[in-house]
């Protein structure tokens, strides 16, 4: 029979390979994007969501997975604020880890574990987050960080590091967009009205939410500018195929 200390390094061990299990620990059962996310092992993975889908929560998941393995992780974030919120997020995890590596240095922006695991943190705005070479490399809302911050920050994935963009639209331009469109990298999609737990909110935005807004915030639509003449969403309404046309 094996004795308590082997099980709890080899479940330890099942967590640390599988991101996905530990947030279903910690969060709950995670949706299927997210599973798909945190299992993902390609080397560029874009996730197109919409606003309130769990991304922050999952990226925190995917950083205290790679850093519980020794791996550098680099978040950046178009604002200050929000990387700092990632961060916390972050602590979260490892707070909810039983075999979590002793901290050896905690900041606002920085968490270093004495496995080696390291997580940075950065708003897209800063000039300080050159010359670091990463494990994994994190773009939090990537559509509305600069393309030169995410052209500097690019060279600092290893040779056999990943590199996760993860954002709502924000218009039919950026390095974001033409990723996206090119489908060179694994494309996840997380839009809030195919999520079951999100129908009241999404009902709600659909109510009162300008029809543009609610196109590229829930439908994840990289719209331009203006107003369209026709509503898409009445369109498609009014469309059937149930009946045939109509023969003269």
């Amino acid at each position: 029979m094996l004795d308590t200390a082997l099980l709890d390094y080899l479940d330890g061990l099942h967590v640390a390979l599988d991101p996905s299990t530990r947030f279903e620990r910690v969060i709950g059962e995670p949706d299927d994007w997210q599973r798909d996310f945190l299992c993902s092992t390609s080397e560029f993975a874009l996730v197109l969501c919409s606003r309130q889908v769990g991304k922050s929560t999952s990226t925190a998941c995917l950083a205290w997975a790679a850093m519980s393995l020794g791996q550098m992780v680099l978040i950046v974030a178009p604002s200050e604020r929000q990387s700092k919120e990632l961060l916390r997020k972050v602590i979260d995890f490892k707070n909810a880890d039983p075999t979590a590596p002793r901290v050896v240095r905690s900041t606002l922006t920085e968490l270093e574990l004495a496995n080696g695991g390291r997580c940075l943190v950065a708003p897209a705005s800063s000039d300080t987050i050159r010359g670091f070479t990463v494990d994994l490399l994190i773009v939090e809302e990537a559509a509305f960080v600069p393309d030169e911050v995410i052209t500097a920050i690019l060279p600092m994935r290893k040779e056999s590091g990943r590199v996760v963009m993860i954002s709502t639209p924000a218009g039919r331009q950026g390095i974001f967009y033409d990723l996206w469109q090119a489908g060179k990298v694994h494309r996840i999609f997380a839009r809030s009205v195919d999520i079951p737990r999100l129908k009241a909110k999404v009902d709600f935005d659909r109510r009162f939410m300008p029809l543009v807004k609610f196109r590229q915030e829930h439908l994840c639509e990289f719209l331009g500018s203006g107003t369209p003449f026709f509503d898409p969403l009445s369109l498609e309404t009014a469309i059937t195929t149930d009946m045939k046309a109509l023969v003269l």
